[in-house]
């Protein structure tokens, strides 16, 4: 590395040690309107908004660079890991990046101002800073978007979302063959016991087609997660699926269901005791 490559990475230490100088009172900042979450999600976050921070405070060097062997980038892989075991929505990150964005701006500015910089190396400090804020919440979101792994890509294929202590909305999308039904059966059970709940939401609106194999699978499900002590409810068929199914003989009488997701939730948290195992 040149002289001039070693002076332009190390230009803005300053800036750099001042960011991770106020990453306790960002981190607390947060931390206060997440105090809902358990105490070991707490503790993970915390964590993680840290290096989150630091990650941001070193953008402003120019020789970290974005590629799959960048800081920014394995970054992001281990934040969508860790985001996924704590059953935590990747919509916390972002938001915390956003308030970051903002807050982090907030101290080069000050400390801008103390070293009385001029406007041109200010604007090239803001540019490092904003494209780093940017870098992050594209290769998170990317992360996000193409699993790092098949565990991961499982989960995201057959996503579980818990909306209360007791009830969890499992979204279903495209078409279900025998290979993703036994996804669906493994994923629906452990996920289910794991969250100690009592009712889940099968949103079937964006299923295309519900034949009799996909019926079949779908009620084997159902008794499975009877036996494990969890109310399965249907939501989302479609008028034209509706049709399709009565066609065809199926019939869900014993499953209780829902014209809309919202529709269920409203039911459900009023009056637990109506769906009877």
């Amino acid at each position: 590395m040149s002289i001039k490559a070693v002076q332009d990475e190390n230009k803005y230490l300053d800036f750099i040690k001042r960011i991770i100088e106020s990453k306790s009172g960002l981190i607390q900042e947060r931390a206060n309107k997440d105090s809902s979450y358990s105490n070991i999600v707490n503790v993970s976050l915390r964590k993680w908004r840290g290096d989150s921070i630091e990650v941001l405070a070193h953008s402003l060097r120019q020789a970290d660079t974005d590629t799959p062997q960048g800081t920014i980038e394995k970054w992001a892989c281990s934040s969508v890991t860790l985001f996924k075991q704590l059953d935590v929505s990747l919509e916390v990150a972002i938001s915390d990046l956003h308030c970051f964005r903002s807050a982090i701006g907030e101290v080069i500015k000050a400390e801008a101002i103390e070293k009385e910089l001029s406007i041109e190396t200010f604007y090239d400090l803001l540019s490092r800073f904003h494209s780093g804020v940017d870098r992050a919440i594209f290769r998170i979101t990317i992360a996000y978007s193409h699993p790092l792994s098949d565990a991961i890509s499982s989960e995201l294929s057959i996503p579980i979302v818990k909306v209360t202590n007791s009830i969890a909305i499992l979204p279903l999308i495209g078409d279900i063959d025998s290979t993703r039904a036994k996804d669906l059966m493994e994923r629906a059970l452990t996920k289910g016991s794991a969250l100690g709940l009592q009712y889940l939401i099968i949103d079937l609106s964006g299923v295309s087609v519900v034949d009799t194999m996909v019926a079949d699978q779908l009620f084997k499900v159902v008794a499975a997660l009877k036996l494990a002590g969890i109310q399965a409810v249907l939501t989302g068929i479609r008028p034209e699926i509706a049709q399709t199914m009565v066609n065809l003989g199926i019939v869900i009488n014993h499953i209780p269901t829902f014209a809309s997701l919202h529709t269920a939730l409203i039911h459900l948290q009023k009056s637990k005791s109506t769906l009877r195992f």
